[in-house]
């Protein structure tokens, strides 16, 4: 069995994954292989022609079920909600599984031994099952949004529905529950398989409640490969000084997630929509070219997407401006700033320049620096000379030529026992062995770097 999902621009056939059943019911009269259920197509084998009803079962992990089961038999209702249910339909596995019920906070504790307030004031419990948390949601109402990101006030609702279009858009506006199948008021399974983001109700509305929605509008067309829905970004255009109140932490988690998606050309949109100018001062320099943004297979490091998106930018005190209005974490700051400086030189010709090279980025980033080489585009004439350069340094690793001072063949002890005093002129003369050392790795030998020290 596969299930088809149709995107504007993409399509992909997906076994069936363990956590997507289809359950078939047979009738007498034959209805055709090519059967459309809401927004998946199911490719029928002729031993399946006759078909009564085709329904989504979602296999939800055993601690899910049982917390649905238990809010169920105390006489409430209990679903799956949002990003769970889009990603089960799309055949990816769920990072988090939240949990919406009409069952008040109080009456949760009630009903289950292990719990702990994580949003009380919004209706959320975590409730622990076999060591992992699992949060448990009252169905509510918003009150309005005068800081743009929380409500005023919420009101705990019996209503599903109610709770349901108060969400950002509608392929994370799904319920579901094995009793009550796949809840979808405002289309949104229509919508993943047309592959669209479309905001529920009036996208005006939802950007006002949280500006930073309309960047994850844009993250979410990178990690799917869905176009906006034009109201949608019409809205977000218009609403795009909002963002400007939103904290820079937010929305350096959402860049993250956007600069490493499968379709991170998408980034685009970004500029397009206006919303960079209101992500920080510098950022808001940077013009069209730095959204011509591409996909690459470079793991899930957010350094390694950052060098790519700045490293045209000619300043490097302008990157690290940029990574510092974001809130960046240091690691990435310092990474990102190495590595697009190491860029900017000319590629290493020689041993000795590799060696250089891995002085100034250790064996760590000197490996992320190969790897953001070889897959740029624009290095498809010189991946011969990349290929080489990477067959160098492995003969380099392997005979274990000294490139920092930690694995010269003397220590600041040994001058010291040579009558140099401690202090900076040790750390000199080990900097000066360490030049010779990178040119002629044979001349790591103590005898000799002893002799030399001598002599300076």
């Amino acid at each position: 069995m596969y299930a088809f999902v149709a995107a504007r621009r993409l399509q992909r056939w997906f076994t069936g994954e363990k956590h997507i059943k289809i359950i078939k019911r047979p009738q007498s009269e034959g209805c055709g292989f090519n059967i459309k259920f809401l927004s998946i197509h199911i490719l029928m084998s002729p031993v399946s022609a006759f078909v009564k009803e085709i329904r989504m079962r979602i296999d939800l992990p055993k601690n899910v079920e049982n917390i649905i089961d238990k809010l169920e038999e105390n006489g409430f209702e209990g679903f799956a909600v949002g990003g769970c249910v889009r990603d089960s339909l799309l055949c990816r596995k769920p990072k988090d599984w939240d949990i919406t019920t009409n069952a008040l906070p109080e009456e949760m504790k009630r009903i289950f031994k292990k719990t702990f307030d994580t949003g009380i004031a919004h209706g959320t419990i975590t409730v622990l099952m076999d060591g992992e948390g699992y949060e448990l949601t009252t169905y509510r109402i918003d009150g309005n949004y005068s800081d743009g990101r929380h409500p005023d006030s919420v009101s705990f609702s019996k209503s599903l529905s109610e709770d349901l279009c108060r969400r950002d858009f509608t392929i994370n506006a799904m319920a579901y529950s094995h009793k009550k199948g796949i809840v979808d008021l405002y289309k949104g399974q229509e919508d993943l398989n047309s592959g669209i983001i479309r905001a529920v109700g009036d996208p005006n509305k939802r950007f006002d409640e949280d500006a930073l929605r309309m960047l994850r509008a844009i993250r979410f067309s990178a990690q799917l490969g869905f176009e906006i829905e034009k109201d949608t970004f019409v809205a977000i255009k218009d609403k795009a000084s909002l963002l400007s109140n939103v904290s820079k932490e937010r929305i350096f988690v959402e860049l993250n997630k956007t600069l490493s998606g499968n379709f991170a050309e998408n980034v685009k949109y970004i500029y397009s929509s206006g919303l960079y100018k209101y992500i920080g001062k510098e950022f808001a320099k940077l013009d069209e070219s730095f959204y011509q943004f591409y996909k690459r297979d470079l793991g899930d490091e957010k350094h390694m997407y950052w060098t790519v998106f700045l490293q045209n930018v000619e300043n490097i005190n302008s990157v690290k401006k940029i990574l510092s209005e974001l809130k960046s974490d240091n690691a990435t700051k310092i990474n990102t700033c190495l590595l697009i400086e190491e860029l900017k030189l000319p590629l290493p010709k020689k041993d000795s320049d590799i060696r250089l090279s891995l002085h100034r980025l250790g064996t760590k980033l000197f490996e992320d620096y190969i790897k953001i080489c070889k897959s740029d585009r624009k290095n498809v004439n010189i991946l011969e000379e990349i290929n080489d350069i990477e067959k160098r340094y492995e003969k380099i690793k392997e005979e274990n030529h000294a490139f920092d001072i930690s694995m010269l063949d003397i220590t600041g002890k040994d001058l010291m026992e040579l009558g140099i005093p401690k202090g900076p002129k040790i750390g000199e003369i080990l900097e000066e062995l360490l030049k010779r050392v990178i040119e002629e790795p044979k001349m790591n030998n103590k005898e000799l770097l002893l002799d030399i020290a001598k002599n300076e």
